[in-house]
């Protein structure tokens, strides 16, 4: 069995290819209900900035292949079509990146804290859909261990910072204060929350209005977090007023249109858009209108690189306690890997150890029950002596799996 990972995310691919392979939660499960023979668990981790592929697959290259193509073909492209943007990663490499992505490491904000969330959300629907087997399991507690281990024995985790931090230090700065005004948070999931929170504890003294398509969901959010709650058709009004509009939600197109924008910015007056949402919810067409500020989550890059210079002192440890957790996790999927031919054989050298003892107790009539316990023990330790070194060798060597095979077809062991 191997690990393969295939994805894109901001550094391999454009905003303009992301959302259109970016995954609503209640996308994921369906799909990992469908993940084809030869992909035996699967998980998928879809946020603002990747979409990416997790599975078991009988053989490397052949598997991240298949994998690539149920990848695009699940979002109605063609795999060439992806090719040129996705990336694939196989066994200890496949980890690492995994492990890496957990810690916040290949994050477009450098040690983001909110990809930890993301990670255990993407665990959870493969559990409720059937696809989060032993490997997945142990290789999705193991990233998050290893989070938890950079986020505490490095600076990655001083002054938590995330795409919504940048975002709003970027109102911030086109604003110049975020205190009385008036804010608009389209959207009313985990993101807009944070957003919401995150703004009244820089600005208590914003006004914000929480809308969203589902009325009930915005209405909980804004009485969660003290704040104001409106109807959607109230959105055309409420940006006529707005300051900041934020939108974080989950749709297949854009929900702000040109028009209503327009509308709403009248000469003279100015609006900053944070779009956090991919596929983006805002219109890029109304990127022309004057007084518009538009910052989707690839135009918030510049303030990231910033942010990545003021950590990067950090990342050597980082790495190092990756390289660790890696190995560690290498280790246990090379024993997990062999441990049935290691039974098989343990199995087959106790039935012929056994059966040679009797054989020879039984031509040696006379000997007292002690001398018996020696021949015992003497046949134990033989065996013992020869197993260890095959056995620890087959735990260790990468290509175990292909030495346990030679091992069954060398000794033929079968289950006692």
């Amino acid at each position: 069995m191997q690990l393969a990972v295939v994805g894109l995310n901001q550094s391999s691919a454009p905003l303009s290819v992301r959302e259109r392979v970016s995954l609503a939660p209640e996308r994921a499960g369906g799909l990992l209900a469908r993940l084809p023979a030869g992909l035996t668990e699967g998980f998928i981790l879809s946020t603002c900035n990747r979409t990416e592929i997790y599975a078991v697959v009988a053989h490397a290259a052949s598997g991240a292949r298949q994998l690539a193509e149920f990848f695009a073909r699940s979002h109605g492209l063609a795999v060439t079509e992806l090719e040129p943007h996705l990336y694939t990663h196989v066994q200890a490499a496949a980890a690492r990146h995994l492990f890496r992505v957990t810690s916040g490491l290949d994050s477009m904000v450098l040690g983001e804290d909110q990809i930890v969330a993301q990670v255990k959300s993407a665990l959870h629907q493969a559990q409720e859909a059937g696809s989060l087997g032993p490997w997945l399991h142990r290789l999705g507690s193991a990233a998050l261990a290893a989070s938890k281990r950079v986020r505490a024995d490095t600076g990655l985790a001083r002054s938590p910072v995330s795409v919504m931090s940048v975002a709003l230090d970027a109102a911030h700065a086109e604003l110049e204060s975020l205190e009385h005004r008036r804010v608009v948070v389209v959207g009313a999931g985990r993101t807009a929350d944070a957003v919401v929170r995150l703004c009244l504890s820089r600005a208590p003294s914003a006004a914000i209005t929480v809308v969203n398509r589902t009325p009930e969901r915005a209405r909980e959010l804004a009485a969660r977090c003290g704040v104001e709650a409106a109807p959607w058709a109230a959105l055309p009004e409420l940006l006529s007023a707005a300051d900041l509009l934020v939108t974080a939600v989950s749709a297949l197109s854009p929900v702000v249109l040109k028009d209503d924008l327009a509308r709403a910015l009248p000469t003279g007056r100015q609006l900053i858009v944070l779009d956090l949402s991919v596929p983006r919810a805002v219109d890029p067409a109304a990127a022309t209108i004057p007084g518009l500020t538009i910052h989707d989550v690839d135009a918030l890059q510049e303030r990231a690189v910033a942010n990545r210079r003021r950590r990067e002192g950090e990342v050597a440890a980082a790495e190092a306690i990756i390289a660790e957790c890696t190995e560690r996790f290498s280790e246990w999927w090379r024993a997990r890997e062999v441990a049935p031919a290691i039974r098989r054989l343990r199995a087959r050298a106790d039935s012929i150890r056994d059966s040679e003892q009797q054989r020879a107790l039984a031509r040696l009539p006379g000997l007292t029950s002690n001398d018996q316990l020696i021949v015992r023990e003497m046949a134990d330790r033989l065996i013992n002596k020869l197993l260890h070194q095959p056995m620890t060798n087959l735990k260790q060597y990468p290509d175990g799996a292909n030495l346990a095979t030679a091992l069954d077809r060398l000794f033929a062991p079968t289950e006692s």
